[in-house]
């Protein structure tokens, strides 16, 4: 997934989708400050969340 093409996508909703995981990538949106990842079969890496919230992003799972 190349999100480098997404430098101002401040929100990203990927609720109820089915995902299984999320790739590292998302750390590469420098402008996102919410990510609901809520009703997903899995629970997001705690320190690619942890780094997003540090970011300032608000992130919903």
């Amino acid at each position: 997934m190349i999100l480098t093409a997404l430098p101002r996508l401040r929100h990203l909703d990927l609720r109820a989708n089915r995902l299984t995981g999320l790739p590292a990538t998302v750390l590469d949106l420098p402008a996102l400050e919410k990510l609901d990842l809520r009703w997903n079969p899995f629970d997001p890496p705690p320190d690619l969340v942890a780094e997003l919230e540090r970011r300032g992003c608000a992130v919903l799972w």
